[in-house]
């Protein structure tokens, strides 16, 4: 489904190649050793009877992370730095962040999770799209993702989104549509109503709701589509017209989905993943089966007595990057690592790294301690 003829800049696109027709990065030649000092293979023997090591001998670097403020990584010398204008990756609390988007002032991405024995790799992996750091919240984990094909599926949650006084409840219903007659990715489908006490008004359903920002080719100048939930009204922003405005109440913009709240925009809109509990369990095979019509009675079920519920984490939206909520295992306690495997663009936008959390020291259930993270240049520079 995918097309990939030729080198696509490291820039995160946030969108689905498979439909939208957008080049991927092509796999890169065989990695420098000299660099991350790691092969396929290298150091393949394990205590374990012989098992594949995913390290080998790649590098390892250990990060304090500070219980304020950021700790700076520079992936290249795989080091701790203390300058704020050269570095690739930043942790600063449970986060990790890249050098890009709103994070800093570089052109910085990434992508994953992919399994741990990604890291034996020796070129950039096939991959969708890079993503750089946003504001994100309650909309993060709207879709679940088909390495294979490349194609996005919505889970069907219902989010409610809290503004004043006003309660809403949203579901996505996908991500695709037609442009001309060919598939075409990041034009959103949406239900919606706002409920109150007496009972929820009319449902509303848009279709084609424009968040392809440009395209591939789009830049911060393109603008996409933010939804006032209210009026069902759709307003073209870019995204500096969309942060000083208190008009929109959520802004569709490729794969992500942003709350005017937070680190969102300015109007304090709040907003709830109803069906957070459930991340977690769902498989791919079933969000695949889900449509618009076996997921309403999800969307009816919910009521004002649901949206009032106290216990509601109701948030405006933090920074999100793509190891945001999947570098640490669930509901570990004290926090530990996910087994997993990111590619990361580096701050000038080009080099390819892999990296991956091996272990935390002294960590706590809401504090990793001392990373120690792996990593390893990769080819595919263009």
């Amino acid at each position: 489904m995918t097309a990939r003829t030729e080198t696509l800049r490291w820039i995160g696109a946030f969108m689905a190649c498979a439909a939208l027709g957008c080049e991927e990065i092509p796999q890169g030649s065989a990695a420098d050793p000299g660099v991350g000092g790691g092969g396929a293979g290298a150091g393949a023997s394990g205590g374990d009877g012989g098992a594949l090591d995913p390290f080998g001998a790649a590098a390892a670097v250990d990060i304090e992370v500070p219980q304020a403020g950021r700790a700076r990584v520079d992936l290249d010398s795989a080091s701790v730095t203390e300058d704020s204008g050269s570095w690739d990756l930043a942790f600063e609390g449970q986060d990790v962040l890249t050098n890009g988007g709103v994070s800093g002032d570089g052109e910085g991405a990434a992508f994953g999770p992919f399994e741990r024995e990604a890291f034996l790799g020796d070129e950039v992996p096939e991959h969708p799209f890079l993503i750089e750091d946003k504001p994100g919240g309650a909309f993060l984990d709207w879709y679940a993702y088909d390495s294979a094909s490349h194609v996005l599926y919505s889970r069907y949650h219902v989010q409610g989104v809290k503004r004043g006084d006003s309660l809403f409840k949203v579901q996505i219903l996908g991500y695709y549509g037609e442009v001309e007659g060919a598939p075409a990715g990041a034009l959103y489908s949406v239900r919606f109503a706002q409920v109150s006490k007496t009972g929820p008004a009319e449902t509303v359903t848009l279709s084609a709701v424009d968040a392809t920002a440009g395209g591939v080719s789009g830049g911060d100048s393109d603008p996409s589509a933010c939804l006032v939930l209210a009026t069902a009204n759709v307003l073209a922003l870019t995204p500096a017209q969309a942060a000083q405005s208190k008009e929109w109440d959520l802004c569709f913009r490729r794969a992500g989905v942003s709350v005017n709240g937070g680190t969102g925009g300015p109007a304090g809109v709040l907003a709830v993943d109803l069906d957070r509990a459930a991340t977690a369990g769902e498989t791919l095979g079933e969000v695949e089966k889900r449509t618009a019509d076996s997921e309403l009675a999800r969307f009816e079920s919910v009521t004002f007595a649901a949206l009032s519920d106290e216990a509601l984490p109701w948030r405006g939206d933090r920074v999100v990057s793509a190891f945001s909520d999947a570098w640490t295992v669930p509901g570990s306690s004290p926090l530990a690592p996910a087994p997993f495997t990111w590619l990361v663009a580096g701050a000038d936008g080009v080099t390819p790294f892999f990296v991956a959390f091996e272990s935390f020291s002294g960590a706590t259930d809401d504090h990793p301690g001392t990373v120690r993270l792996r990593v390893k240049h990769i080819g595919g520079a263009p």
